[in-house]
């Protein structure tokens, strides 16, 4: 491709939106698979990282930049969903990585994903000791919850719930003095910042 023709495909191009999430928890890649939309403004990409490592999962997200080929300028952007699980050596970790990789934005959740996924369903998810005890949690809205579980297929989830669960994790946030460290809120999530982006060009149902 000529100087001239990348120049243009990059103008008519739809931005990329890269999100980065652990493998093993299936449910990620599978709701976001839900946002895979051909009449999107941008062009979505889900990737694995069998990494649970905050840091090696944030330098895979800020090496996708180079591999490829994205422009910030073009409205590009790489997110990287992270698991604190109430641990304060991961928290140092999402702070380190979070300085670091300034290009990457980070999404925490703690204890984890299943955070977010209360919102939902209730405006005050229960504080829970553990991960574990947040997928336990889970249960109480999808009776067979597990980390394969189509959420927004089997609670038949749509741009009203989106919306809602929104609104109730900012709700919550803004409950939070500001003098708590992130580790010690729970539960807490910001994959709202997400869900806005992905969720912005639909119109109401």
């Amino acid at each position: 491709m000529g100087k001239k023709q990348e120049i243009k495909f990059k103008k008519e191009r739809r931005p990329f939106i890269f999100i980065v999430c652990e493998g093993r928890n299936k449910t990620e890649k599978t709701y976001f698979t839900h946002f895979k939309d051909r009449n999107a403004p941008f062009v979505l990409h889900i990737i694995d990282c069998e990494d649970t490592d905050i840091i090696s999962m944030a330098k895979k997200a800020n090496n996708l930049f180079a591999e490829k080929q994205l422009d910030s300028t073009l409205g590009d952007k790489v997110f990287c969903l992270v698991d604190l699980d109430l641990d304060r050596c991961k928290f140092e970790k999402y702070l380190h990585a979070r300085e670091r990789y300034k290009k990457v934005m980070i999404i925490p959740s703690n204890p984890c994903f299943e955070t977010w996924l209360m919102f939902y369903f209730t405006k005050n998810p229960k504080v829970v000791s553990s991960s574990q005890k947040a997928k336990v949690e889970m249960k109480k809205f999808i009776a067979d919850y597990t980390e394969s579980t189509d959420v927004i297929r089997v609670a038949k989830l749509g741009m009203s719930n989106h919306v809602a669960a929104i609104n109730n994790a900012e709700i919550k946030n803004e409950k939070y003095s500001d003098d708590i460290l992130l580790i010690d809120k729970n539960p807490y999530t910001e994959m709202a910042t997400l869900i806005m982006e992905l969720v912005s060009y639909r119109k109401d149902e």
